[in-house]
């Protein structure tokens, strides 16, 4: 900011003789003084409130889900609508008792740690044949909303081709809030409005809960063998994205792309 020179003032003050005078030019010059600061402080102010208020400026919404009793938000990224928080779906089953879920038309869920509070901070982690409603097709609708699916391995790749690929994906697709992701969030910008959140995975064999707040596993529809799918993962680490071959007994998040 610009300071203001006082000489002018000081001059103007030694010539006028009237205490009157003096206090007349010495008010209104105040008064010009911090109008004119005033006036560029709020010029700041406005310049301010006119930054784009999303780190995603080039995507938009394909409109409020509400399914389930939850609101989801949505994101447009390239030629894709996906879900812009992970699927919340469910009654939630308490892991500690070796529940698995199963297929009786109740769509099930874990929490991450056993603590179904964190369900609505990161939503539900759910078994692939549970995500799936148990049918083994690629796009299925799973337990994603009418007009929605469980994204396949190719919707995966589609977005990651879009985003500059599986070295730098990952970075713009997690959420940079402190209340998410372990320090350092290595390449965290969001820039996609993805919103990436780390629901760590419950490895169902060993009954253990595994990568809290330190990596994000979703779901692909598609089988490798009778046993695995492709799922996709982040990492606190690093902005790379991967997709690998995750055992269906495992309890991954989901997150829905819609239709085309």
């Amino acid at each position: 900011m610009k300071t203001f020179s006082m000489s002018i003032f000081l001059s103007t003050f030694v010539m006028i003789d009237s205490n009157i005078m003096k206090k007349m030019i010495f008010t209104g010059f105040l008064a010009v003084m911090l109008g004119s600061i005033g006036f560029m402080a709020k010029a700041q102010t406005n310049a301010f409130s006119q930054q784009p208020s999303s780190t995603n400026p080039d995507s938009s919404s394909c409109g409020i889900l509400d399914y389930g009793g939850q609101k989801y938000r949505t994101v447009i990224i390239g030629s894709q609508c996906w879900m812009k928080d992970n699927l919340n779906i469910g009654k939630w089953i308490d892991e500690s008792q070796t529940q698995k879920q199963t297929n009786n038309s109740v769509v099930e869920k874990y929490c991450l740690g056993n603590d179904f509070t964190r369900c609505d901070q990161l939503g539900g982690l759910y078994q692939w044949e549970e995500a799936m409603q148990y049918v083994q097709t690629a796009n299925a609708q799973g337990i994603c909303p009418d007009g929605w699916h469980i994204p396949s391995s190719q919707d995966w790749k589609t977005l990651i081709r879009y985003l500059g690929g599986d070295d730098m994906a990952g970075g713009k697709m997690k959420f940079t809030g402190s209340n998410g992701w372990q320090n350092p969030n290595v390449g965290a910008t969001n820039s996609s409005g993805f919103t990436a959140l780390p629901g760590g995975y419950f490895d169902f064999m060993a009954q253990q809960w595994h990568d809290q707040y330190r990596y994000g596993y979703f779901w692909s529809s598609q089988t490798i063998t009778q046993g695995t799918s492709v799922a996709m993962s982040l990492s606190y680490r690093t902005s790379d994205i991967d997709l690998y071959e995750e055992y269906i007994p495992s309890a991954l998040s989901v997150r829905c792309i819609k239709n085309e």
